[in-house]
């Protein structure tokens, strides 16, 4: 996975803009996650699905330099809620960013 800027990847070496832009992403991140799981779950697939979904998406919206700091924030605010695998695992799967 193409991790962009190192800035990005490293809160304490963000800046206050790139700080802005990951709190707006996280919580689309968020919603979208959550709705994934919803449907996948409605349809009982997992795992392949959603992760393929959220690649595709987070690449469409330009999140793909910003994941790492998206998921460490994430962790900090939502760590034990049943959609976070979703982030958790595109941050160490580089294959699902082909």
């Amino acid at each position: 996975m193409g991790t962009g800027s190192s800035r990005l990847r490293y809160p304490e070496i963000m800046s206050k803009r790139d700080w802005s832009e990951i709190e707006k992403k996280c919580d689309l991140v968020r919603e979208f996650a959550e709705m994934l799981i919803k449907y996948f779950k409605d349809k009982n697939k997992f795992e392949e699905g959603p992760l393929l979904f959220m690649a595709h998406w987070a690449k469409e919206m330009g999140f793909r330099d910003y994941w790492f700091a998206i998921d460490t924030e994430l962790q900090k605010r939502y760590e034990c809620t049943s959609w976070f695998w979703i982030v958790r695992r595109l941050r160490n799967c580089p294959d699902y960013w082909k």
